[in-house]
């Protein structure tokens, strides 16, 4: 008994590697190197500048309030330089000038916090929107290709370059797509704090 079920599976496996062989070179893979389609295509280099002068523009715009931050610390580090804690705590002006920075600092940070998140919010909407033109793109290729199947190439171990139509997919991208609308998203603060 044990001898025919093991001709059997020998046989099994025998037909699914005759049947699936062809089947597997009937297909027809391209490869595309998403990361280099982002890259060194005009619309991902158009996305990363607007991304970065969008940054560029919230670091400025925390930029006076962060400069007059660190004024203030270096005074007040200066007025409490050699006093200790109780003769800090028995001068109420002071005590009010500390309480104030504290205040005017953590709302900074709070502001540099969203204009983190929107500046990542900002790039992720931009990135979506480049990954369907890419898509786009890619489908042209395939389509002109007569290919069944697109590979990301960070998922391929190794191809021959016939496969590879990076390059194609760029070109591709360029022409139809060589600049991408980035939208600086916007935080509404006060949407914000009522959610908390």
């Amino acid at each position: 008994m044990f001898k025919v079920k093991s001709a059997l599976t020998a046989f099994g496996v025998m037909m699914a590697c005759a049947i699936a062989a062809p089947l597997a070179s009937a297909q027809s893979v391209i490869v595309v190197d998403t990361a280099r389609v982002l890259r060194d295509s005009l619309g991902g280099q158009d996305l990363y500048s607007k991304v970065e002068t969008i940054g560029q523009s919230m670091q400025a715009e925390l930029a006076p309030a962060q400069t007059a931050l660190q004024s203030e610390r270096q005074t007040l580090d200066t007025q409490v330089a050699g006093m200790t804690r109780e003769q800090v705590e028995a001068n109420p002006e002071l005590v009010a000038q500390l309480q104030s920075y504290s205040r005017r600092l953590q709302t900074h940070m709070a502001s540099t916090e969203r204009r983190s998140r929107e500046l990542q919010q900002t790039e992720t909407n931009a990135l979506n929107i480049f990954a369907a033109r890419m898509q786009e793109a890619t489908e042209t290729v395939r389509a002109a290709r007569g290919a069944d199947i697109v590979l990301a190439g960070v998922d391929v171990y190794l191809a021959s370059e016939t496969v590879n139509v990076t390059d194609e997919v760029i070109a591709q991208l360029n022409q139809t797509s060589p600049t991408i609308p980035v939208t600086r998203v916007v935080i509404d603060e006060n949407a914000e704090q009522a959610a908390q």
